[in-house]
């Protein structure tokens, strides 16, 4: 997985560079919200990577069959979301009684008598051809790299889970028509132990992960009879239209703040939070708005290590095997993709000189408690609130809700493979200022 990312990262690294470099007008005209839409369905092979389990063995121990169905949309020619529904092994069309390492474990057939496993998720596409060399609307074969977080349910052992994975894309347009593309897509996939639903994928405490390769192939049809971009330079711009994609660096912001935390471990009296489950950290992000609606954030958490921020009461964090506090342990950082909506630029039309600003976001990334060198999976949801103070300087405050699996808090509180109701998690609530960066100041051209 750790390669995998790497991968993501230094493409997009790349990416930026080759844009950076090139001159001609990248810009294109934000399309109507109804523009752009796409549907998927497809088949997809799966191969379960167990923790402890030699992944040469996959094919023949944990290879399964499913349907995958989806519906996206590009907001530009560089980013699009993407959300994705896949059932798995439970299809009697695509039986494989072969899957082994499907809880329950070795017990040929009982996986998809269950009703197999079903994978709910949303990407984040990136489109390495269109950030690389620009939009071309005649062009056929387009990449993408994602990210990918959602949850995943094993009907084999009524257990959920939270699932983040990274993946490769490809489309293949067939035919001059825009509306029927041929894809063919890669993910790697991490998930808990619970998902695996045996004692001998348990991960325990700082050491591997759980996880499974999905291989996508299938057909795109294009909704509408208008699919594609507009380019600001060779088109009649109408009064009021706002420019995208003039280059990959206008519209980045870092941001900087303090964080309070509270967790909220599995079957604890969540009334007692303040006292035993609240801790303080710094935040820093780095962020880019792709358009007036839509941005990412990247953003890093350092929570109760701090010295300035020691809170010797907290509880409800593992402390290691030790028994010294968590924080003299370092604490716990967290390392969070953030996919961010614009309230007020969706609901009404975007204004440079806009001083309020309400976003909502999805969160998918890592949380990582040092006092235990155990790192988790985690997804959550969020909003905040901005204020532009100067052309560049804002102030914000968020809060979100993660979810996270039971290594993040071991010892504290353990679903396990057993429990499959509850889950641990903990809140967020951050404060800081934002500058905007580069020329844009955060803004986006309006003709």
């Amino acid at each position: 997985m750790k390669r995998l990312i790497l991968t993501l990262i230094s493409v997009l690294l790349l990416s930026s560079l080759c844009s950076l470099a090139q001159t001609t007008d990248r810009a294109v005209l934000r399309p109507s919200l109804r523009r752009n839409w796409y549907v998927q369905t497809g088949i997809d092979i799966s191969l379960q990577k167990p923790y402890s389990y030699e992944f040469a063995d996959a094919f023949k121990e944990g290879f399964s069959w499913g349907l995958d169905a989806a519906l996206g949309r590009w907001f530009t020619p560089e980013i699009g979301l993407r959300g994705r529904f896949n059932w798995e092994n439970g299809v009697p069309l695509f039986g494989w009684n072969g899957a082994n390492w499907l809880a329950p474990f070795y017990e040929p057939g009982k996986n998809m008598r269950r009703g197999g496993y079903l994978v709910v998720s949303g990407d984040v596409q990136f489109d390495v051809h269109n950030i690389f060399f620009g939009y071309k609307p005649d062009r056929r074969w387009n990449m993408q790299v994602f990210p990918r977080a959602g949850l995943a349910y094993n009907f084999g052992v009524s257990k959920g889970s939270p699932l983040i994975g990274v993946g490769i894309g490809n489309t293949f347009r067939v035919g001059k028509k825009r509306n029927i593309i041929l894809y063919a897509d890669i993910i790697y996939n991490a998930v808990s132990s619970g998902f695996t639903g045996h004692e001998s994928t348990n991960t325990g405490t700082g050491t591997g992960h759980n996880a499974f390769v999905d291989i996508d192939l299938g057909v795109q049809f294009n909704l509408g009879r208008d699919a594609g971009f507009r380019k600001a330079s060779e088109t009649d711009v109408a009064e009021g239209e706002v420019e995208v994609c003039r280059s990959f660096w206008s519209n980045w912001f870092v941001q900087a703040g303090l964080d309070m935390s509270l967790q909220f471990p599995y079957n604890y009296d969540h009334s007692q939070v303040f006292s035993k489950g609240r801790s303080f950290g710094l935040d820093a992000a780095v962020g880019k708005w792709f358009t007036p609606e839509l941005g990412v954030r990247l953003k890093g958490n350092w929570e109760n290590g701090f010295p300035l921020f020691r809170n010797k009461k907290l509880e409800w964090i593992a402390s290691g095997e030790s028994g010294r506090s968590n924080m003299d342990q370092g604490g716990y950082l967290a390392a969070d993709f953030d996919v961010m909506l614009s309230l007020h630029n969706l609901i009404w039309a975007y204004r440079p000189e806009r001083k309020w600003n309400a976003v909502v976001f999805a969160r998918a990334g890592l949380g990582m408690n040092l006092a235990i060198r155990s790192a988790s999976p985690l997804i959550g949801i969020g909003g905040g609130i901005y204020r532009r103070l100067t052309d560049r300087l804002s102030i914000y405050g968020d809060l979100a809700y993660q979810v996270i699996t039971s290594e993040f808090f071991e010892g504290i509180a353990m679903t396990g493979m057993s429990v499959s109701t509850g889950h641990n998690a903990f809140m967020d609530i951050n404060i800081g200022v934002q500058w905007d960066l580069g020329r844009s100041k955060g803004r986006f051209p309006v003709r």
